[in-house]
């Protein structure tokens, strides 16, 4: 039962009264605005040699090492960050011997920032500028849940999704060690009531790469942010079972994040279907979303 508490009146004049401004902005946009800014013109890199992949051992960082390993001639060194060197291991012994590619193996935790730092400086006195580097590493609140306390369990998500990535993108930003920057966030961020803890993580790490995109344009390093919805990887089979059976590959959202690299796309959204389905929960009060989402997302 809703009560004047909710300021149920006043989210509902806000959200009749948005819309006009949304239509302004398109006008500005597409019809009035025909310059594009710096962050849009620069050119991504489009023969990688030297990529840096946190969270490497499995799910997406997993995939991205086969997809570069597999499709990208020019890619001649991999440095693979894991918490585990057992799975790093497993990892290389898939792929090492696939195009004469260099896989690096660190067994580093994302929220340790001096070894972060002492790696990725490492890796840039060693081998010179870094092309990529995937801010990949996370957790899922409810996977931690499983094994943590409350208290743990949020701190753990907060330190690992949100300080994991400042330490991995900060580094190499001070002395320009890179050419592009892709932070991985979550379509979550756009409906943080579905998952509290993680989506708030998510859209904080959102915010900081569109940060980030305007104000490295002047050093010439793209900034882009990837926004996955459900794909089939270790984190979301353990979390959400009946999502995981529905959820895209590693293989199809690989490929796409590589294409909308080379594009420089702000932010790379799949599958598409669940992205316009947040973007649509986003614009709604949520007394209406809330009960939407529950209801679909149960399907």
């Amino acid at each position: 039962m809703l009560h004047f508490d909710d300021n149920l009146r006043l989210k509902l004049i806000a959200w009749f009264l948005q819309y006009p401004f949304y239509i302004v902005w398109f006008i500005i946009k597409f019809f009035l605005n025909k310059e594009k800014h710096p962050w849009d013109n620069i050119e991504a890199p489009q023969h990688p040699r030297i990529l840096v992949i946190t969270g490497a051992s499995q799910g997406i960082g997993e995939g991205l090492v086969e997809y570069y390993c597999k499709h990208c001639p020019s890619c001649e060194i991999i440095v693979m960050i894991s918490r585990s060197i057992e799975k790093l291991e497993k990892v290389k012994q898939r792929f090492n011997s696939v195009d004469q590619k260099k896989l690096l193996l660190y067994a580093c935790d994302v929220t340790d920032a001096n070894e972060m730092t002492r790696i990725l400086l490492d890796v840039h006195q060693t081998y010179g500028q870094v092309d990529i580097i995937f801010a990949n590493a996370g957790v899922s609140f409810r996977q931690q849940l499983l094994v943590n306390n409350y208290e743990k369990a949020v701190r753990e998500t907060f330190n690992i999704n949100i300080t994991g990535v400042l330490n991995t993108v900060l580094p190499l930003i001070e002395i320009k060690g890179v050419k592009q920057i892709a932070i991985v966030s979550s379509q979550a961020a756009y409906a943080i009531f579905t998952s509290p803890i993680y989506g708030t993580t998510k859209q904080c790490v959102l915010s900081l790469g569109f940060d980030l995109r305007r104000r490295l344009a002047k050093d010439n390093i793209a900034v882009n942010v990837i926004s996955p919805g459900p794909i089939a990887t270790p984190m979301l089979s353990g979390s959400n079972i009946e999502t995981a059976v529905k959820s895209m590959s590693t293989k199809e959202a690989t490929k796409i994040i590589f294409n909308g690299l080379r594009r420089n796309e702000a932010e790379i959204v799949f599958p598409a279907f669940t992205g316009i389905f947040v973007y649509i929960l986003s614009f709604l009060p949520i007394c209406i979303a809330e009960p939407v989402a529950y209801y679909f997302l149960r399907k």
